[in-house]
């Protein structure tokens, strides 16, 4: 069960499971034309996929590869798909290959990290975006 890692796993799809349907909420606040182009635009073929790898990927690199995730980032999709969308089961494919590619990259980048750690190498340290903005401030680097 600890190869499995099903915390993580389930971490990962609850994440994923909000911003889908946070996506879905979002639509209602349209017309009906314009939030049907959301949804097939946005959701089924442009944010929904990028973000099933990108929320594997970022999760796997702190929890190692998470071998059910690509089933459950496809399996998401399935009860929207008969509500919302046109049924096209190619769809749960490709989303099932973009989470199993995301915690693929993942998976990569936590072994290289675990390589650093073992080479006596200290953990590398990760900075937002925003708090390295302010690196110049920092006093202790310029003595």
């Amino acid at each position: 069960m600890e190869k499995l890692k099903l915390k993580a796993t389930a971490e990962a799809t609850a994440i994923l499971l909000g911003f889908f349907v946070f996506g879905i909420l979002v639509s209602f606040l349209f017309d009906e034309a314009t939030a049907h182009l959301f949804r097939l635009v946005i959701l089924e073929w442009g944010a929904f996929p990028m973000l099933c790898a990108i929320c594997g990927g970022v999760v796997s690199m702190k929890n190692g590869f998470m071998p059910l995730y690509g089933i459950f980032s496809g399996a998401i999709f399935v009860p929207f798909m008969f509500l919302f969308f046109e049924t096209n089961w190619g769809l749960v494919v490709a989303y099932a290959l973009f989470g199993a590619l995301g915690s693929l990259f993942g998976y990569w980048l936590y072994l290289k990290e675990v390589r650093r750690i073992e080479e006596g190498r200290p953990e590398e340290r990760r900075k937002s975006i925003i708090f390295s903005m302010f690196d110049r401030y920092d006093t202790k680097k310029y003595k």
